[in-house]
Formats: C-alpha cells, sequence, structure tokens
C-alpha cells in the first residue's frame, strides 16, 4: 500500500473549498488506496492553522472534522526524526521528516519550496494532479498500463 504525506495547505484548502483534485484524494484515502500519514508538528500546525480567524470566516462546514480524522485514520510517526535544512523554507521541513520517519512513496503539496525538491532521500515531492496519476498507475498491472499508454 502507497505511503503518503499531505501537505497542511492542501487539507486546508480541501476543507474550504472541496476542489476536485483534493476531493479525489480524500476519497482515495478514505477507500484505503493509500496510507496517509502524520506527525504531532503537523497535526498541531493543522490545528492552529483551522482555528485562525480568517480561515474560520471562510469555511462553510465545521472545521474540527478534518483533524479528527487525521487523528483517528492516518498512521502517527513519532515525529523524533530532525532534518533541519533540508527544505528552503524552515517551515516545511516537519513534512520531509514525517515522510522519511514514516516511509513514504509520496509527499504531496502545492508549495514550491517542496515541488522544488522533486524528492528527498526515497521520497518523491509531487503535485496532487501527479499524485493521482501515481494512483491510477499503482492500481494497474503492466498490461493495463501497456494499453493504456502504448501509442
Amino acid at each position: 500500500m502507497l505511503r503518503v504525506v499531505i501537505d497542511t495547505s492542501l487539507l486546508v484548502s480541501y476543507v474550504l473549498t472541496q476542489g476536485e483534485l483534493m476531493s479525489q484524494i480524500v476519497a482515495h484515502w478514505r477507500s484505503g488506496t493509500f496510507r496517509l500519514l502524520s506527525s504531532p508538528a503537523m497535526q498541531r500546525e493543522l490545528t492552529d492553522v483551522l482555528n485562525r480567524p480568517s480561515i474560520k470566516k471562510l469555511a462553510s462546514t465545521p472545521l474540527d472534522e478534518l483533524p479528527l480524522g487525521l487523528a483517528r485514520f492516518s498512521q502517527h510517526v513519532p515525529g523524533n526524526l530532525d532534518v533541519s535544512g533540508a527544505c528552503r523554507d524552515p517551515k516545511d521541513d516537519k513534512f520531509l521528516a514525517c515522510a522519511v520517519e514514516g516511509e513514504a512513496d509520496y509527499l504531496v503539496s502545492s508549495g514550491c519550496d517542496l515541488l522544488d525538491m522533486r524528492y528527498f532521500q526515497r521520497v518523491s515531492i509531487v503535485n496532487p494532479g501527479q499524485f493521482l496519476v501515481a494512483i491510477e498507475l499503482y492500481t494497474m498491472n503492466t498490461d493495463a498500463i501497456a494499453e493504456r499508454f502504448n501509442r
């Protein structure tokens, strides 16, 4: 099973907009296509961001469901790994640490600082659209892949 880290900005965007790509990714998470990884630092950041007055104003649905779902239905890593300085934006190091500590296959982000890295150690860093393609490929056998992509 794929192991995945999704950054906070994408989760917050999903809660606020129910955008098409993130809705598809969340549907895959709910159906068990991949295992979502989280760390204490990621959970704290998500709760802090969702409690901002500016975010609460934009919300049309309760904001507490996502942190509860993340706490209940993700695989928790201890958050002991320190990868300080791995990313240009030090606030993104927590996602890299969670991904490495949790042996993730993918880190899904929309942030340029992470996406410009493309990979970190054994973790591929992709945007939501790329991740949906990866899910599609992951669920296909070699014959189906050849048929779909054969010119």
